[in-house]
């Protein structure tokens, strides 16, 4: 069941005005964390209502997710960094992985990946 942001914030006011008014201050985080359901609730509810077009331009290609290490079988290893190993070949059942560079000193092309802990990787063909 989806519940709309104004009916998270109205909750959350309403927890916290009977939390002070009875000295009921356990109830407290419980109205903070309402309160930040509802904030995570609206942004949803505001990037449903944008355009495509205006999503693409607000949030760059550079914030795609960063994928984990554990999805992969790695070949050839590099060096560690951040206390994960970094490959220069990666491979995910059928496709093959190879390393550019770390993200921000190498130019993001079309169809890469990124992979923790920030590294670019395309894909080979």
């Amino acid at each position: 069941m989806k519940f709309s942001s104004h009916f998270l914030f109205t909750g959350a006011a309403i927890l916290t005005l009977l939390g002070l008014a009875g000295h009921e201050y356990l109830i407290l985080p419980v109205a903070f964390l309402l309160a930040f359901i509802g904030l995570s609730a609206a942004d949803r509810e505001q990037n449903s209502d944008m355009a495509s077009h205006a999503t693409a331009m607000l949030v760059p290609a550079s914030q795609r997710p960063l994928l984990p290490l554990d999805a992969f079988r790695g070949q050839d290893l590099m060096f560690y960094r951040a206390g994960s190993p970094v490959y220069r070949t990666l491979i995910a059942r059928d496709s093959r992985w190879q390393l550019l560079g770390e993200q921000g000193e190498v130019s993001e092309e079309p169809g890469c990946i990124r992979v923790y802990p920030g590294y670019l990787y395309r894909r080979q063909r």
